[in-house]
C-alpha cells in the first residue's frame, strides 16, 4: 500500500510536468522541529513500543529537523500544489522499562534515533501576486521510517496532517526565499499500542528556482 502511494504522487507529478513546465518550480527546504506530545493526554510522558513493555520519561529535546527537495506547480498566480522528497529525524529521550522482565533496574536513559524518509502532499495559496507573497499552506505528510533503534516494534509509517504561513520574497524572476512555520499533528500513531499523538512546531527556510 506504501508503495503503491508513493508511486501514485510521483505519477501524477511527472504527468503535470510534462503539460506544463513553465509552472513549476523546485526548491529546497530545512526546517527545526519543536516536538512534543498531544494537550489531550497532559502528563502522559511514556511510549509503549511492545503490550507493556515501553520507555518512560519521554524528552523531545534533541536537534530534531527536516531537510530535502520540494517541488511547486501552480494553477494561475495563487493556487499551487506542492510536494517533495525529504529526510527528517524525530530523535527522543527515554528509559525503557520491562514490566515482565522480572528484573529491577537503575535508570538509564538513552537517545533514540528515529529518521524517516518524508513525501509531503499539501495545497498553497498566495495572498499577493508581487515580489513578497504571503502563502497559506494545509496538506499531509507520510513519514516513512528508515532507522528506528527503539526495542519494541513499530508500524514502519505514520501519517501527519499540517497547516502553515510563510512569507516568500522574490530576489530576480527565477529565483526567490522564504521563511515560515509549520504546525503539524499526527493523525495515525508509529507504534502498535501508541495512546499519545505528536505534536510538532517547525520553523522553516526556503530557497525555491522557477522552471522556465
Amino acid at each position: 500500500m506504501k508503495k503503491i502511494l508513493l508511486t501514485s504522487i510521483l505519477l501524477v507529478q511527472f504527468s503535470l510536468y510534462s503539460q506544463n513546465t513553465s509552472q513549476w518550480n523546485i526548491g529546497i527546504e530545512f526546517s527545526t522541529d519543536n516536538i512534543s506530545f498531544s494537550d489531550d493526554v497532559d502528563g502522559i510522558d511514556y511510549i509503549l513500543t511492545e503490550v507493556a513493555n515501553g520507555y518512560e520519561g519521554i524528552e523531545y529535546d534533541q536537534n530534531n529537523y527536516t531537510f530535502g527537495l520540494t517541488t511547486n506547480y501552480f494553477f494561475g498566480n495563487r493556487w499551487g500544489l506542492s510536494s517533495g522528497i525529504l529526510y527528517s529525524n524525530k530523535d527522543f529521550k527515554g528509559d525503557f522499562q520491562c514490566i515482565f522482565c522480572n528484573t529491577t533496574s537503575v535508570p538509564n536513559p538513552e537517545i533514540i534515533e528515529q529518521r524517516f524518509l518524508v513525501v509531503p502532499l499539501s495545497i498553497n495559496y498566495s495572498f499577493l501576486t508581487g515580489k513578497l507573497k504571503p502563502i497559506l499552506e494545509g496538506g499531509i505528510k507520510n513519514n516513512f521510517e528508515i532507522q528506528n533503534n527503539a526495542k519494541g516494534n513499530s508500524k514502519g509509517y505514520f501519517l501527519e496532517a499540517f497547516l502553515g504561513a510563510s512569507i516568500n520574497y522574490g530576489f530576480t524572476e527565477n529565483l526567490s526565499a522564504g521563511i515560515g512555520y509549520n504546525y503539524q499533528t499526527a493523525m495515525t500513531d508509529l507504534y502498535k499500542s501508541d495512546e499519545y499523538n505528536l505534536r510538532t512546531s517547525s520553523f522553516l527556510l526556503q530557497i525555491n528556482y522557477a522552471l522556465k
